[in-house]
């Protein structure tokens, strides 16, 4: 059996908690627990918590056969402490869409998974909008809570709670005298999703919605399926077909529900320092990437090798 590598992993949290456990005197500001040791991202004791990159490290030493592995080891670590830290330090926490660094201790070769906030992109609101809007401040039948559930989820951030507004928002849309009107709902869903999401009329309580609102998470059938944007598809549809006087909305909008917050520009690549140092840190990383461009770092090189995504 062959003996495992070491892989040492830092990923960034961004958090408006300001981590302030002080039992180290030589590691202030951070703590351990299950493998895990978690700093806030930029504290002394003259300046204290530099509030310009509210954040956190998590890092951790994994033994594994591949950075793969490794990653998915401590990301499922951390999919178990960060929703707890959520509850207790009362502020936003999140990892998911953050960069990391994983390097195994004996190469001088690390994998970067670099993550950069940009500006949303607008969408033009022109004629056939406008024409749009007039129509539906003449249209009576769609009920007032419709608007208010997509605006609602349109908004939000955080996908669950986007999907559960847009849960109301249908519901809201097909709502007759109190009741979920089947026929209109697998109209506009069509039979297929209506059922993964709301089950059928004879069986409310196996679809998507109902395991959210009651307390279940996301299962493994729901895997691989962007269902945002599958509603959101299929309503614009709906109403370019059956509410409108003719096609209005544009359809298949690259990223609909445009949104200022939460717009991720990325890249993955495996670096070495220039000065053949074989250490990293991913604070140094950003900095350089950040600073000079991922395309031209000036203490990293990106490695092209086929081959590293298979041994390392």
């Amino acid at each position: 059996m062959s003996e495992l590598n070491i892989y040492k992993i830092e990923h960034k949290i961004l958090t408006l908690a300001h981590c302030a456990v002080m039992e180290k005197k030589d590691e202030p500001a951070s703590f351990d627990v299950d493998g895990v040791k978690f700093s806030h991202w930029d504290f002394n004791y003259v300046d204290g918590w530099k509030t310009d990159i509210s954040a956190w490290i998590a890092s951790s030493e994994i033994a594994s056969n591949s950075f793969i592995d490794a990653i998915n080891i401590f990301t499922k670590k951390l999919s178990k402490l960060i929703p707890r830290i959520s509850l207790i330090c009362q502020s936003y926490i999140e990892f998911t869409v953050e960069p990391f660094l994983i390097h195994e201790i004996s190469k001088d070769v690390a994998f970067f998974k670099y993550i950069e906030d940009v500006r949303g992109g607008g969408l033009m609101f022109m004629e056939k909008e406008q024409k749009a809007l007039k129509e539906l401040l003449s249209h009576t039948e769609i009920p007032e809570e419709f608007y208010y559930y997509w605006n609602d989820a349109v908004n939000a951030v955080g996908h669950s709670a986007k999907l559960l507004l847009m849960f109301s928002a249908i519901e809201a849309l097909v709502k007759r005298n109190g009741n979920k009107d089947w026929t209109l709902i697998n109209k506009i869903l069509g039979k297929d999703l209506v059922e993964e999401l709301f089950g059928t009329k004879e069986q409310s309580n196996t679809g998507l919605r109902h395991r959210l609102v009651h307390g279940e998470y996301f299962g493994n059938q729901d895997n691989g399926k962007n269902y945002l944007e599958l509603i959101h598809n299929k309503v614009v549809h709906y109403f370019n077909t059956n509410i409108f006087s003719k096609s209005l909305l544009q359809e298949g909008v690259t990223h609909p529900q445009r949104h200022f917050f939460g717009n991720k520009r990325e890249g993955r690549w495996f670096v070495k320092r220039k000065d053949g140092i074989s250490s990293f840190s991913l604070k140094d990383l950003l900095s350089d990437f950040n600073e000079n461009g991922f395309r031209t770092p000036k203490s990293y090189e990106i490695v092209f090798n086929k081959n590293l995504s298979t041994t390392y």
